[in-house]
Formats: C-alpha cells, sequence, structure tokens
C-alpha cells in the first residue's frame, strides 16, 4: 500500500472548471466567426443589393431603366414597360441601353463610360437614368 494515492475533488470544483472551459470554448468559437465575417465583408461591393428603377421620359411617356445589384455588384441594367411606339419611333435607345449596359456591367461604375456616335444622345438619357438608380443602391 506504500505507492496508492486517493485524490480528493471537490463537486464544486470541477463544476466550476467545466463552466470556464465552456466558456472559453464559446468566447474563441464567437472571436473566430466575427473575423471571418469582417473580413468577407471588404469584397462585398458598393452597391445595397435589389433592383432600382428611375423614369426616363420620352415623347410624353416615361420608359422605366432598372438597374439589378446583385451581391453588391451591377449585374443588369434594362428597358422596362416600353410600348411598341417607343421602339418603332426611338429605334436607337434599346441599341443605346445595350452599349450602356454592357460597359457598366464591366467597369460597375457610370465614370468614363464611351459609346457610339449614332447613340450619344439616347446613351446621355440612358446613363443619366442608371446614375440615378446607383445613387439610390449606394451604401
Amino acid at each position: 500500500m506504500k505507492g496508492t494515492k486517493f485524490v480528493v475533488v471537490k463537486m464544486r470544483e470541477l463544476i466550476k472548471t467545466a463552466v470556464f472551459a465552456v466558456l472559453g470554448i464559446v468566447i474563441l468559437v464567437g472571436l473566430v466567426l466575427f473575423f471571418l465575417r469582417m473580413g468577407g465583408q471588404s469584397d462585398s461591393g458598393l452597391y445595397k443589393n435589389g433592383t432600382y428603377e428611375a423614369a426616363l421620359p420620352i415623347s410624353n411617356t416615361d420608359v422605366a431603366v432598372e438597374v439589378t445589384v446583385k451581391k453588391g455588384k451591377v449585374a443588369d441594367v434594362q428597358m422596362r414597360h416600353t410600348s411598341e411606339s417607343i421602339t418603332v419611333m426611338y429605334p436607337l435607345l434599346e441599341d443605346a441601353v445595350a452599349e450602356v449596359q454592357q460597359q457598366i456591367v464591366q467597369k460597375q461604375s457610370t465614370a468614363d463610360i464611351t459609346v457610339s456616335e449614332k447613340n450619344t444622345y439616347s446613351a446621355q438619357a440612358v446613363l443619366q437614368a442608371v446614375t440615378q438608380c446607383l445613387e439610390e443602391a449606394k451604401k
């Protein structure tokens, strides 16, 4: 019986140790999740997600220009609610929207957009509507 030792551990001490260990793990996991989320927001884009619409007045009619933002970036620019008469009377308007849409999605901004000479005025009107939508979408 020379090598036998008895260790007396109080139940209160065991419970305290277990509670502090659990609290330490919860705090550590919380800190890790906090820092992981903080790093993920840096590339979330400049704009709030959603669909934004601005009116483009053309010959006593408003044509809606719609800008779609996904994951903080401009995903699409489209014309909505166009009547057949607008399409017939202003055939370059659809070309201007397509040209502007391509460049805005690529550059993620309305700055430094270049358009062809045949779409200059139509593209400027579309750009004003898109700029209005993007101002509304800014974070």
